[in-house]
């Protein structure tokens, strides 16, 4: 995704999360079809897009899937879920200064059969160490370390067991850069320390069609509408390219 498709994305994101905030407030929209539940609110937004609606958000999964076969991030994508891969959640996550660090937390629960999604969180601009960027516990997606986080009572001060001892890595992407990852994998959001700069991941999910899409729950970050259409990897890359094509005949 070129720096350009970012900036616009960002802005565009900035504007919605004030239309939404105001929406919600005034009535004229659900919380539910407009945000998604967080860990530590204070200051800190998961905010459902629009797919279609929005040109940013087009332009943006366009350049990041390509529309082609081959592209690295959807092949990546595919050779794990299949092309039948569900989206799962589209949607941003927004800290700003004063947002507090989350508790060590997965977004799925332990399976030990399927590989239950992938996640893809873009940086929409340069992500510095006082932001709060994201910590990640590679190869935590096991048994093990989701019991103990379990026996711990979300206790993150022990200094006892694999927690102790567990190597982590701070995402401090660039903009445009991106992480993929596994939903079982242990990750917490970290405290904004900054003085100005708001940090705002633009992020989408694909879940492993054996699972099924009626497992969604209300807490998956994608708008109702969205939800109710069960579109697959297949189809959104479809859905680009025909996208694509009508925007360069204009």
């Amino acid at each position: 995704m070129s720096t350009a498709t970012s900036q616009n994305l960002l802005a565009f994101i900035n504007q919605q999360l004030l239309d939404s905030i105001e929406e919600v407030s005034q009535g004229k929209a659900e919380d539910h079809s407009r945000f998604a539940d967080v860990l530590g609110k204070k200051m800190r937004w998961d905010m459902l897009l629009p797919l279609e609606e929005s040109s940013e958000v087009m332009q943006a999964l366009y350049e990041i899937f390509h529309a082609e076969e081959g592209n690295d991030l959807a092949g990546a994508i595919e050779a794990v879920l299949g092309k039948d891969a569900i989206l799962y959640e589209l949607s941003a996550l927004i800290s700003d200064p004063g947002s507090e660090r989350q508790v060590l937390h997965p977004d799925f629960p332990f399976q030990d059969t399927l590989p239950p999604a992938l996640t893809t969180f873009v940086a929409l601009q340069d992500i510095h160490p006082n932001m709060g960027p994201t910590t990640f516990l590679p190869k935590s997606s096991t048994a093990e370390h989701h019991q103990e986080l379990k026996d711990r009572l979300w206790d993150s001060h022990s200094r006892q067991g694999l927690f102790a001892t567990a190597p982590n890595k701070l995402s401090t992407l660039n903009i445009t850069d991106c992480s993929l990852y596994n939903p079982m994998t242990l990750h917490c959001g970290g405290t904004n320390r900054s003085k100005n700069k708001r940090r705002v991941l633009f992020y989408f999910s694909f879940m492993n069609p054996a699972i099924g899409a009626e497992t969604m729950t209300d807490g998956a970050s994608l708008r109702p509408e969205l939800k109710e259409r069960s579109l697959t990897l297949q189809n959104i890359k479809k859905i680009l390219k025909d996208w694509n094509k009508r925007e360069s005949l204009l």
